[in-house]
């Protein structure tokens, strides 16, 4: 057997094998890996929303007509896929083990629609048959039968009309970039805007509808050494928040909120060698429910940055020393020369915390999710360890 490849050409395009399948098929695969796993991330949030740690227990029927809840169901799966574990890559919510169909079933259910009609711009029954024609295609490609070419438009329509509300619900979850006004009169707002420690501030943030609330934990990471060579090249050890930890040591806060994430800020080289490290914390959940258990929340969120401070004088103190939520990294900065002057770049991958096997489903690694057309063309999404497509170049 002689195997063709496709050749990379230039401006990202790609010459294509005769012998390969029609360009449509992979056009077809691209459009149904997108649509699943962004029912995957809404169903997860509104579950999770509505639920709070129950949402796995949820009761549903598998595509094997087994009755389960989703945690059993993935944990079997689960156990299947570590059989060929050297194969892909391990993701570890459950979530991501249930199949297109059983995610339309549970949203289509008369048991759970509840949690879900206000997403949809239509009724049930018709929602239901472009879903299940989105299924038929899916059912075919994934059983190696043939296709028509029409059958990618179709999916591209269906996804549009049955979709269109998700879209902008993962858009909203994922962009809570409007600071809540000063103003604000609620109690969640008047206690946890004056909330912060020393290296860590807090601030808050709307979505666009003023559904969902992001709570920014920013963490001034100090530097404890630093050693400069030839003027060109600094290495720092610095400090750095254990994300995930937050979720397993803080369990009441982690059954209320959504998801987590992290980001690392651009740096900027400054006087002395020095840099501000920043790592910023991000906690997302409902305005409903932080209205609702804004009392255990900020009593949650006080504990952490009283943990952080703590942890972090003490390895201060001793920098071989790890805390539950604070560790020490190595990052470092090179100055490149360019024609005109130049510029530092700045290395900082160990501050980065990877989605691994026992991360908990509420945390979401790092990077931005957010994207105008989430269906459509993001390259990130939860629980995946690695990116699956470029992001997208807007010049």
């Amino acid at each position: 057997m002689e195997w063709e490849k496709a050749i990379r050409k230039e401006g990202n395009t790609f010459e294509i094998p005769e012998t390969w399948l029609f360009p449509y098929y992979y056009e077809v695969l691209t459009a149904l890996f997108r649509i699943e796993n962004a029912l995957r991330v809404f169903v997860f949030s509104i579950l999770k929303n509505e639920l709070k740690e129950k949402w796995s227990s949820l009761s549903i029927k598998s595509d094997e007509s087994v009755d389960g809840t989703i945690e059993s169901i993935a944990k079997k799966r689960i156990s299947q896929a570590k059989d060929f574990g050297y194969l892909g890559y391990f993701v570890n919510c459950p979530i991501m083990y249930l199949t297109t169909g059983e995610l339309i079933h549970l949203i289509t259910s008369e048991r759970y629609w509840k949690y879900f009609c206000n997403y949809f711009l239509g009724s049930k029954a018709i929602m239901e048959n472009k879903l299940n024609e989105i299924i038929n295609v899916r059912n075919a490609i994934a059983h190696f039968r043939p296709i028509k070419q029409g059958d990618v438009e179709l999916i591209k329509q269906n996804a549009a009309h049955a979709l269109g509300a998700i879209e902008s619900c993962i858009l909203q979850l994922t962009n809570c970039q409007n600071v809540v006004p000063t103003n604000t009169a609620e109690s969640w707002y008047k206690e946890l805007r004056i909330l912060g420690a020393d290296g860590i501030s807090l601030s808050l943030f709307f979505s666009e509808n003023e559904e969902w609330v992001r709570i920014e934990l920013k963490y001034h990471c100090p530097i404890v050494s630093k050693k400069v060579f030839e003027k060109r090249y600094v290495f720092y050890r610095l400090l750095t928040i254990i994300s995930p930890a937050i979720l397993a040591k803080y369990s009441p806060l982690r059954s209320q909120i959504i998801y987590l994430s992290e980001e690392i800020p651009y740096n900027r080289m400054q006087e002395g060698f020095d840099s501000d490290f920043f790592k910023n914390i991000n906690i997302i959940l409902s305005k409903k429910t932080i209205g609702e258990h804004h009392e255990e929340i900020c009593s949650q969120i006080k504990e952490l940055m009283a943990d952080v401070v703590k942890e972090t004088d003490l390895i201060k103190q001793d920098n071989l020393a790890k805390g539950e939520i604070v560790k020490a990294v190595d990052a470092s900065a090179s100055y490149e020369k360019v024609t005109e002057g130049g510029h530092w770049n700045f290395y900082t991958n160990t501050m980065v915390c990877d989605v691994e096997e026992n991360s908990p489903s509420e945390f979401w690694g790092s990077g931005n999710f957010a994207s105008m057309n989430f269906i459509s063309d993001t390259h990130k999404y939860p629980w995946m360890p690695v990116d699956i497509a470029a992001k997208k170049s807007f010049w």
